[in-house]
């Protein structure tokens, strides 16, 4: 009798051993499931593998329609591309404001880690920077008076004082053009051409380097601007840039430029902002 009962409470030992052990393997089931469905969830997003929860992007707004102010929102071309960086990959971006002359230093500094400003490579800005695939294509132009007839190209600068912004390349491309120092620069730390254009209208100065799409954008908010475009000088890329040493952030930023390209975002925001699509170079 003894034997029996005690046969009978092992079994029930071993019984509820059993039922606690699947009732632990159930809930280690349950969670796992839990962790693999919220991991599913996060699948939406692309951080091109960027471990940040922040990226800081240096700008000098005042430069429409790529970037300016209204009403206290930063809006344009440019942020545009950014919102879509930022709802695609679930980083928050951060805007840094500053004069175009100041951008590359916020990148020196760590300050920022990217420069958006229609910011063109060259020779001496590679040396220290890394540049992009193109987000535009524009013309160099020069913008004279409309009355003027004496100035037909940037051949005719010659003796000429000529409104340049800040920091501007293409202060340098016409520098070796006339060696000598035939031309004198009038320098504009705004990134806008407001005041640019308005010396050019009273006389104050000859002729302003601008970008072709900068300019026809000023003449169409302000129609009475009496002053006219000439057939650009040089094509360059506007392009996003990073500091030297930001290889891994650098191939992240142009695998996404690459995947706004291919389903045709990119060429959306041209149209909207510029009225038409200024992110393929021109034949």
């Amino acid at each position: 009798m003894k034997k029996r009962m005690v046969s009978i409470m092992l079994c029930l030992v071993m019984c509820t051993a059993a039922i606690a052990g699947c009732g632990g393997n159930t809930e280690e089931s349950n969670t796992s499931e839990t962790d693999a469905s919220e991991a599913g969830d996060g699948e939406d997003t692309n951080t091109y593998g960027l471990d940040m929860d922040k990226i800081v992007v240096a700008t000098s707004p005042g430069y429409e329609p790529f970037e300016y102010e209204e009403d206290g929102e930063l809006m344009g071309y440019d942020v545009d591309i950014w919102k879509e960086f930022e709802e695609r990959t679930g980083i928050e971006v951060e805007w840094e404001y500053t004069d175009f002359s100041g951008l590359l230093g916020l990148l020196q500094s760590g300050k920022a880690d990217v420069v958006a400003a229609q910011m063109s490579p060259t020779e001496e800005r590679e040396e220290s920077f890394i540049f992009s695939d193109p987000v535009s294509y524009y013309g160099s132009t020069v913008v004279v008076a409309e009355d003027n007839d004496e100035i037909q190209s940037v051949e005719d600068l010659s003796g000429k004082v000529v409104g340049t912004g800040s920091g501007n390349n293409m202060q340098q491309i016409v520098e070796e053009m006339y060696p000598d120092g035939d031309v004198t620069f009038e320098t504009y730390t705004s990134a806008t051409l407001d005041a640019m254009l308005t010396d050019l209208v009273y006389g104050r100065i000859d002729a302003v380097l601008a970008q072709d799409i900068q300019t026809y954008m000023a003449m169409q908010a302000n129609e009475e601007l009496k002053v006219k475009v000439l057939d650009p000088f040089q094509y360059s890329e506007g392009c996003l840039v990073m500091d030297k040493s930001s290889t891994e952030l650098a191939d992240a930023v142009n695998a996404f430029l690459a995947d706004l390209r291919e389903d045709g975002t990119l060429s959306e925001i041209s149209e909207k902002w510029i009225g038409e699509d200024i992110s393929v170079e021109k034949e």
